[in-house]
């Protein structure tokens, strides 16, 4: 088959995939909605009590605390002499614009060349960069969900609705690729080659690195949900965290910015057991803390840099002015 009509086969079924699962999401939220009411989510927001909300912001407020502080090492590792504010800055823009953009990496990547390029680092050099600050989150994502299927896949059987030996046999799977991975990083030397490009793998201590802050990463996100939902829930954190990110996979494929609505409904076909007034108080509580404000500072911090920063637009835009000023 040529390559045009595979690239468009590729697309055609990729945007059928995503519709279906938005429909799907869709679906599940309507039949939901006949069941309860939307006082009743109010309501549950409403009865939250504050203890909780301010243990889950001190949550998300400690992901992004760890972000801002790897983006310093990330940047270090590829650049040694630009600092620490400029990073930790594009840390606390870039991370939660990407998110609520649902393309991580185009974002992220554009706002971190519109930061970084002015204090000398190059296109690769950025490119590096977001490579590098995006591996963290992946690799965590995928050890996280390995670990919960092999130590608890019978807590997980019932929810995805598959044998608790095949839950446990993919994740000794998962486990032995991520041992694999650790393994081709301490071996391999020479760059890898994609296509015109020349990826050079990072050293195997910044590897480890990368999966730790991922781990505190992504439990401190897992750590806002759960801590909002009902105390009656009835699952243990690690079953939970498996959960959130086969949900959160989901709202990936499904190409909707921040998965709104199909995390949703993820969440409410796996959590069965938690009256749905109160899941999804818990996470429109959970989008509030860790996506909305957040955003909302981020755009706050980013204006503010652009209008006192001396490489920032204000600067920019009236610099020319300033030179056509006749002498006085």
């Amino acid at each position: 088959m040529p390559d045009p009509r595979r690239h468009r086969l590729k697309t055609v079924l990729g945007v059928a995939a995503s519709v279906a699962i938005a429909a799907l999401a869709l679906y599940v939220l309507y039949q939901t909605f006949q069941r309860i009411s939307l006082a009743d989510v109010i309501a549950n927001v409403r009865a939250m009590p504050r203890e909780r909300l301010l243990l889950a912001g001190a949550c998300a407020a400690g992901a992004f605390a760890t972000l801002a502080a790897y983006e310093v090492v990330a940047v270090r590792y590829v650049k040694h002499c630009i600092g620490r504010a400029r990073p930790v800055i594009t840390a606390l823009i870039a991370f939660p614009l990407g998110h609520a953009l649902g393309q991580t990496v185009l974002s992220g990547g554009a706002v971190r060349y519109r930061m970084y390029a002015p204090a000398g680092m190059s296109a690769m050099e950025v490119g590096a960069t977001v490579l590098l600050v995006g591996m963290p989150y992946v690799l965590a994502f995928g050890l996280l969900l390995d670990l919960a299927l092999v130590f608890t896949a019978e807590q997980l059987a019932p929810a995805f609705r598959i044998s608790a030996q095949w839950l446990f046999v993919l994740g000794c799977i998962g486990l032995a690729k991520d041992a694999a991975y650790l393994l081709f990083v301490h071996l391999r030397k020479a760059p890898i080659r994609l296509g015109g490009w020349s990826v050079q793998l990072p050293s195997l201590r910044m590897t480890l690195l990368q999966v730790a802050v991922g781990l505190v990463d992504i439990c401190l996100i897992a750590s806002v949900l759960y801590l909002l939902l009902p105390p009656g829930a009835g699952i243990a954190f690690l079953p939970f965290v498996a959960v959130y990110l086969s949900s959160i996979v989901v709202g990936v494929l499904s190409h909707v910015p921040a998965g709104l609505g199909v995390l949703e409904s993820m969440l409410l076909l796996l959590l069965p057991q938690v009256p749905p007034e109160q899941l999804l108080a818990a996470v429109l509580l959970y989008r509030v803390i860790y996506e909305v404000v957040p955003l909302v500072l981020a755009v706050l911090l980013w204006g503010g840099y652009e209008l006192v920063a001396r490489d920032g637009a204000r600067v920019r835009l009236l610099a020319p002015r300033r030179g056509a000023d006749p002498p006085a």
